[in-house]
C-alpha cells in the first residue's frame, strides 16, 4: 500500500503541474487529431484491403500506417516532455517551444518509431498464436512498456538514437523500477476512476435508452465519448510529466516541478526493495 500512496502523491503533483500549465494538454490533443487523420487515410484502407483478400498490398499499407501512428505519437510526446522540462526549470514553454525540440530529434524519433512498431507488431502476432501465445505476448508487452517508460524523456532531453534510448531507459528501469510501476498504476487508476469509468457508464446508459429516448441517448453517448477522449488526453499528459520528473531525479538527483527530494527518493526503489541512495547513478542497482 505504501507504494500506491507514493505513486498517488506523484500523480497529484503531476496533475497540479498540468492544471497550472494547461498548454501541455495541447500536445496529446494535436497528436490525437493527427493520429485520427492518419488512421483514416492509411491504416483504415490497409485493413480494408486485407479484408478484401489483398493481403500483400493491404498489409504493407497497414504496416506503413502503424509506423506513421507511432511516429506521430512519439513526436508529440517528445515535444510535451521537452516543454515540461522547461517548465520544471522555471521557463515559459509553448507548444512551439516543445515541438521545436521535437523537430531537432526527428531522426531519433523516426528510429524509435520503427523499433516500437516492429516490437508492437511482433507482440501482436504472438498474441494471436493461441492461449499460450496470448499470455506470453501480454507479459512481454508489460515488460516492454516498463523498460521503455523513460524512452521519451531520453529522446527529448538527450537526443539518443533508438538503440541507445532502449539501453538508457532499460538501465534506468533496472535500478528504479518501483517508482515507475507505482506511478503508472496511480495515474492509470486515477484516470480510470474519475474519467474512463464515468464516461463508459454514460456511453452504456446512452445505448440502453437509445430506443425509447433517442435524443437523450445520443446526448449521453456524445458526452461519454468526449469524456473518454479527455481522459485519454489527461492520462497521456500526466504520464509524460511523471516520466520527465522521474528521469530528472534518476539522472541528476534533481527534484523538479514541485516534487520534493523526499517524495521522489521514497518513490524510487532498487530491485532489492531498498530506497536508492541520493548519489545513485543511472544504470546502477
Amino acid at each position: 500500500m505504501s507504494r500506491i500512496k507514493r505513486g498517488w502523491a506523484l500523480t497529484k503533483k503531476s496533475w497540479g503541474l498540468l492544471r497550472d500549465n494547461p498548454v501541455l494538454l495541447r500536445f496529446p490533443l494535436y497528436g490525437g487529431a493527427a493520429t485520427i487523420v492518419c488512421a483514416m487515410i492509411v491504416v483504415g484502407p490497409g485493413i480494408y484491403l486485407i479484408e478484401d483478400d489483398q493481403a500483400v498490398f493491404g498489409g504493407a499499407l497497414a504496416v506503413i500506417g502503424f509506423y506513421l501512428l507511432a511516429l506521430i505519437g512519439t513526436y508529440f510526446s517528445v515535444g510535451l516532455a521537452a516543454a515540461a522540462d522547461m517548465i520544471f526549470h522555471g521557463r515559459e514553454a509553448s507548444v512551439g517551444d516543445g515541438l521545436a525540440v521535437a523537430r531537432t530529434r526527428l531522426s531519433q524519433i523516426a528510429g524509435w518509431a520503427a523499433v516500437s512498431t516492429t516490437i508492437g507488431l511482433a507482440l501482436s502476432a504472438l498474441e494471436n498464436q493461441g492461449a499460450i501465445g496470448q499470455i506470453v505476448g501480454r507479459l512481454l508487452a508489460v515488460g516492454w512498456s516498463l523498460i521503455t517508460f523513460l524512452a521519451v524523456p531520453v529522446i527529448a532531453l538527450e537526443g539518443a538514437g533508438p538503440f541507445e534510448t532502449l539501453k538508457r531507459s532499460s538501465s534506468l528501469f533496472k535500478s528504479r523500477w518501483g517508482a515507475q510501476v507505482t506511478g503508472n498504476i496511480a495515474i492509470g487508476g486515477a484516470v480510470f476512476l474519475f474519467g474512463v469509468l464515468p464516461s463508459a457508464l454514460l456511453i452504456f446508459a446512452g445505448f440502453l435508452i437509445w430506443a425509447s429516448a433517442s435524443f437523450a441517448g445520443a446526448l449521453l453517448l456524445v458526452l461519454g465519448v468526449i469524456g473518454l477522449a479527455i481522459s485519454m488526453l489527461v492520462s497521456s499528459a500526466l504520464s509524460n510529466i511523471f516520466g520527465v520528473a522521474l528521469y530528472r531525479y534518476a539522472l541528476d538527483n534533481e527534484a523538479v516541478g514541485g516534487f520534493t527530494a523526499e517524495e521522489l527518493e521514497s518513490a524510487v526503489r532498487t530491485k532489492d526493495g531498498r530506497n536508492a541512495p541520493p548519489t545513485a547513478t543511472p544504470g546502477t542497482i
